[in-house]
Order: C-alpha cells, then sequence, then structure tokens
C-alpha cells in the first residue's frame, strides 16, 4: 500500500485505524525527524527551485504531485545514509510492480529503474544526496529543534490529558473517538493495528495535510504537519534590514555577485558581504562556475519570503 495522503472529505469518510490496549503501549512518537519523508514531501509539495531539477531529477520522476507515494521509499531511519541504503536495498520486484501500477514506465529512467539496473540505483542515490543537501541541509538544524519542541509539547499533553486526547488534536483532519483513529482519506476502509502500535511521526517539511502508511514496518506511520516558526513578511525588512531584504528577494533568480550589485544598486564589496551573510544564515546557497560565483534562494529562503 503506498504513502496516502490525507483529503478533505465529508466528515466521517476516511480511514479508520482500531486500537486494542497493546496498540495505546506501544503507539510512539519518532525520536528524530526522518530525513527521508522530510526529503519526500518536501519533493512531492512541488514547493523547489526548479533549477535544482538537473540533480534531483530521478526523484522528481518517482515523486509527483498529486500521486500518491510508492511505498518503497518507507524508512523510519535517523539516519540519512541508511535511510538512502535501506530504501535502495528494496527488492527490484517491489519496486517494478509499483512503478507498473502507479507511474508507468514513461521514461528511459523509469524503465531502467524498475528493471533494477545499478546505474539507475546509483543516479537515485545521488538524487537524495543532492536532495537533501540542497533542499534540507540549509535548514536542518532548525528542522531537528522545532521537532524536539514539537516533541516535548505533545508529550506533556499526554501526560496532562491522555494519548486519546492526544492523538485526537494531532490536527484537525484526525480525531479519536475510543476505541478508534479516524484520518479523513479519499476512501473508507478499517483496519485494526493487532497490538503493533502506530509511530506518530511530525514533519517539518512539505506537508500540508496529514499521511499514514499502513502497511510499513514494523509498525504502520502516521505523519501530521507541523509549522516551524518564521518570520512574517511585514517584519522581514525589519528583521533583515532593506538592503538584504533587497538581495534576498533579487535571488529569486540565480545571479553572480556582479549581476546581484547591479540589480540591487550597491557596491560589489556590498553585494558578496550581504550574499556571505545569507548563505551563512541557511537562506542563499552558492557555487562557483567557471570565474564567477553564483548566488540563489535555498527552500529556507524561499519560506522566509513567503
Amino acid at each position: 500500500m503506498p504513502i496516502v495522503m490525507s483529503e478533505t472529505v465529508p466528515k466521517g469518510r476516511g480511514l479508520t485505524v482500531l486500537f486494542e490496549l497493546e496498540d495505546l503501549a506501544r503507539t510512539r512518537f519518532a525520536s528524530a525527524p526522518l530525513p527521508m519523508y522530510e526529503l519526500v514531501f518536501t519533493v512531492h509539495s512541488g514547493n523547489w527551485d526548479r533549477l535544482l531539477l538537473p540533480h534531483i531529477r530521478p526523484l522528481a520522476e518517482l515523486i509527483r504531485p498529486g500521486r500518491f507515494l510508492p511505498d518503497f521509499f518507507n524508512s523510519a531511519q535517523p539516519d540519512f545514509d541508511d535511510a538512502v541504503c535501506q530504501v535502495l536495498d528494496v527488492p527490484s520486484t517491489r519496486v517494478r510492480d509499483q512503478i507498473a501500477s502507479m507511474l508507468g514506465t514513461t521514461s528511459p529512467w523509469l524503465r531502467s529503474f524498475a528493471a533494477g539496473t545499478p546505474t539507475s540505483r546509483q543516479d537515485l542515490r545521488s538524487a537524495f544526496r543532492a536532495g537533501f543537501r540542497d533542499l534540507l541541509g540549509p535548514n536542518w538544524s532548525q528542522t531537528r529543534q522545532s521537532f524536539e519542541a514539537e516533541v516535548r509539547l505533545r508529550s506533556s499533553q499526554a501526560v496532562t490529558r491522555g494519548l486519546g486526547d492526544l492523538l485526537g488534536h494531532l490536527h484537525p483532519s484526525i480525531s479519536w473517538t475510543s476505541p478508534a483513529l479516524h484520518v479523513e482519506l479519499g476512501w473508507d476502509t478499517e483496519i485494526s493495528l493487532r497490538g503493533t502500535g502506530m509511530l506518530i511521526v511530525p514533519v517539518l517539511n512539505g506537508l500540508t495535510r496529514p499521511a499514514v502508511s499502513m502497511f510499513a514496518e514494523p509498525q504502520p506511520l502516521l505523519f501530521y504537519p507541523v509549522t516551524a516558526p518564521q518570520p512574517s513578511g511585514a517584519s522581514l525588512e525589519l528583521a533583515l534590514g532593506r538592503t538584504r531584504t533587497l538581495v534576498l528577494r533579487a535571488l529569486t533568480c540565480e545571479r553572480t555577485t556582479t549581476e546581484l550589485a547591479k540589480h540591487v544598486g550597491i557596491s560589489l564589496p556590498t553585494a558578496s558581504q550581504h550574499a556571505t551573510a545569507l548563505r551563512t544564515a541557511g537562506f542563499v546557497s552558492t557555487h562557483r562556475n567557471g570565474r564567477s560565483v553564483r548566488h540563489r534562494l535555498t527552500r529556507r529562503g524561499w519560506e522566509l519570503l513567503n
């Protein structure tokens, strides 16, 4: 069963998960943000800079907005390298079946990956690394801090109000009526956990509504979105200063330091200084192309502006 995203549906429709006493005892929160899911949901959202597409194309072919997510991406490993290895070790038959049923072999690379060729697996490994570096890396420290704050808050709620009340207040589309958890989905079904419990995963990147992976091992997964604190648009200039805000806005398009200075109307050293400060804060990435240095917004920079 693929990873299924929640939808807005008439009240009462969706997934009903039946809990037994043992399930409640084994239901727990992830101990740290799970990088594979943070990356997969970010790519699935479509809210990323298309200049990154050449570097993450295999991921973009497998993860498409509006489609279910193949469950061979399931990995609850908190270490990203371990998660990548787990995904790449999924048997070729399982990968082939899911691609055929969900995506179709619509490109040469997908056909190669469905066939299990080593070069296609290496392509995906490289895309994973590039995706984590460019989409999550600049903001990963904040992701960890926000995740830990969320789990502390929820742990306190569980102690003072009980686990059932906690489960029912994770998100407006999730409700709890003992002994069942209900998640709004586009189809109706009822599943019994039968003693496995659930792993609850707060997600900081890409996810806007809950998602479920009911046949993940060793226990089903329930994802829900958490919004990390961000400066408001009205206060951005006050927080960064007018010139640095103009530099940030100018880098919605990739520019060299010289192009940046001309666009904003500042000197070359001043442009370099502001780009360096924004890169240090994780809002801008910089790379060298021949003799020029080029700058662009990171995902965190886009979030800051939006």
